[in-house]
């Protein structure tokens, strides 16, 4: 992953890279994926995830990687599911946010 220029706007006002995120398991299968300003330790939520989000994303990076190598008469297809795949991401990821943020 290339490194992300932030700025901690709701805090410091402190600009960093951010390398890598972190990770926190909350409930049974539910992870919160974060960063934190290494000046005030605020912490940004990126996005939770569940079970199910994670094997969508799963689907997903395998659609990818057949785009490589598919015939064009096959990549509608594909580019159809890829849509599809990332709207039901998109949905569970904000389903898991509102269970975890009310």
């Amino acid at each position: 992953m290339e490194p992300i220029y932030v700025k901690c706007n709701k805090s410091c006002g402190h600009k960093f890279y951010v390398q890598h995120f972190k990770k926190d398991k909350l409930y049974q299968t539910i992870e919160k994926t974060y960063f934190t300003c290494p000046h005030c330790g605020r912490e940004y939520v990126c996005f939770y995830t569940d079970g199910n989000t994670r094997n969508l994303q799963t689907e997903l990076r395998e659609v990818h990687r057949e785009m490589k190598w598919i015939e064009k008469d096959e990549l509608d297809r594909l580019k159809k599911k890829e849509s599809t795949l990332k709207q039901l991401i998109s949905n569970s990821m904000s389903s898991v946010r509102k269970l975890i943020e009310g």
